[in-house]
């Protein structure tokens, strides 16, 4: 009922796709040109743009660093009128502000617009790793703590925050290498440079590496490897994310694009992209967006704060 109401939205406005300033939307990506976060959202663009009536160009611009902040911060200053979008996932909205309280922006500082995605994260060793199982893996943990490491995105992102929620659960210690590219992560990982890598399963998924947990609700059928739950280790952090604009964006232009996101996200040709990148297509509209956005806020402050990662 609600994409149908949306929908019709759509097909009642078409006239605001010529509201947007220079008939040009960009889609800020907080990630580097190839990664998993840009192949969806370059998947998504073309179906977006036919959604918006064709009366637009969308093109994609990539901002990566800063664990997202750069990319975030960068929307969060834009004229709110349409032409600048995020595309990408929570972490720098709802933790990033928390971490470093110098940025210029809070959650509230966004107009969320829909959710396009969730996706899975998996812990993975290099092939050659003495590590077979996880327990393994946090047995040797113990026994030399931050001996052994993680690579991650960058300071709460979704697989920093998995790795320390894993900590303090396992009553280990490991040294977290934090990069500005996930390529590079991946070539560490494969090389043994890294101890471990927690990352999406799309980008381990022909990498070679051995996956030992994947943190999701439930097993995928498509992996070869066992929750953390099953192993004990009830890790709560997930990835999920779509688009948000700067706050003030006016409504008929953000239910404009909310129901040209709903058709994107249902396109055939968004769907192909995110089953070949083992994605999951997941929407939401900008109400039910909004509330689990802030309700990641709240969970993040408590668990920043039981990290100790929130500066005094």
């Amino acid at each position: 009922m609600q994409r149908r109401a949306i929908l019709a939205s759509l097909l009642a406005t078409p006239a605001l796709a010529q509201d947007i300033p220079g008939r040009t939307i960009t889609l800020v990506i907080p990630f580097s040109n190839g990664t998993v976060i840009d192949i969806m959202a370059r998947a998504f663009a073309e179906p977006f743009r036919q959604a918006m009536g064709g009366q637009v160009n969308v093109v994609v611009l990539n901002r990566e660093g800063a664990g997202g902040a750069i990319a975030a911060g960068s929307v969060a200053q834009a004229r709110p009128d349409g032409a600048t979008i995020g595309f990408g996932p929570s972490g720098m909205m709802t933790t990033q502000p928390f971490m470093v309280p110098s940025l210029a922006y809070r959650l509230d500082s966004f107009e969320p617009l829909c959710q396009t995605f969730e996706n899975i994260f998996a812990l993975a060793v290099p092939a050659n790793s003495p590590h077979r199982t996880l327990p393994d893996f946090l047995e040797a943990a113990r026994r030399a703590p931050e001996t052994l490491s993680f690579g991650h995105a960058g300071n709460g992102t979704v697989g920093h925050l998995i790795a320390r929620q894993l900590e303090l659960m396992a009553n280990v210690r490991l040294t977290d290498v934090a990069y500005r590219a996930g390529g590079q992560m991946m070539v560490d990982a494969q090389a043994g440079t890294i101890s471990m890598a927690l990352t999406t399963w799309a980008t381990l998924k022909e990498s070679g590496l051995r996956v030992l947990a994947v943190a999701a609700d439930q097993r995928d059928p498509n992996i070869d490897a066992p929750t953390l739950a099953e192993l004990g280790f009830p890790v709560t952090w997930r990835g999920f994310g779509g688009l948000w604009a700067p706050r003030g964006l006016p409504r008929p232009v953000a239910a404009r694009i909310e129901a040209a996101c709903a058709e994107a996200t249902n396109s055939a040709a968004y769907r192909t992209v995110m089953a070949n990148t083992a994605q999951v297509v997941a929407y939401l509209g900008a109400e039910a967006f909004s509330t689990r956005l802030a309700a990641e806020q709240r969970e993040a402050g408590a668990l920043l704060a039981r990290l100790g990662l929130i500066p005094r």
